[in-house]
């Protein structure tokens, strides 16, 4: 038997719903912990992280993400690196060695919703990390920008551009 310590009847129980998603949109937030952790297959490693909303109607509210940073797959690697890359520049702190230089430094960032695996619920999930400065499409100032091409998800949808055909009976150079 486990004892509690305290007097739950002197707890007030939260009824806003601390563990419905939030809705899709930028937020002000602070990453609160962070630890690197091994990979369950024991190959690589990831930076386990709590964020918190740290402004608006929803300040207090957790956002949990981990990113690869030692990782058998090349592209789960790359993202993850992007990922913190982003994370330093929101902060402001592009030159970050490490997690230490990013724990409760104030920054934005667009949220989005995750659908949930294996019984669990949908969660929220940073889809971008913002440039320091800018502002919320809310106040009417142009769109913040995200920190690597990673976190824009238009980058991603933008066609290569194509180059003009050789006109006929002109030959092409090599730099052309």
């Amino acid at each position: 038997m486990a004892k509690f310590g305290f007097d739950v009847t002197e707890v007030e129980v939260s009824e806003r719903g601390d563990f419905e998603v939030m809705p899709k949109g930028e937020y002000t937030l602070k990453a609160t912990e962070a630890e690197e952790k091994k990979t369950s297959k024991g190959d690589g490693s990831y930076i386990a992280c709590t964020f918190e909303v740290s402004k608006g109607e929803f300040t207090g509210r957790k956002v949990w993400q981990n990113f690869n940073i030692n990782n058998p797959s090349d592209k789960a690697e790359k993202i993850g690196r992007e990922q913190v890359a982003g994370w330093a520049r929101a902060c402001g702190k592009p030159n970050a060695q490490d997690t230490d230089d990013l724990l409760e430094r104030n920054f934005q960032a667009k949220l989005g919703i995750e659908k949930g695996t294996g019984g669990y619920s949908d969660k929220n999930k940073i889809d971008s990390f913002l440039l320091p400065g800018a502002e919320s499409k809310s106040t009417g100032r142009p769109p913040a920008k995200p920190a690597s091409k990673f976190d824009d998800p238009e980058e991603e949808k933008k066609p290569e551009p194509k180059s003009e055909p050789a006109s006929e009976g002109k030959k092409r150079q090599p730099w052309d």
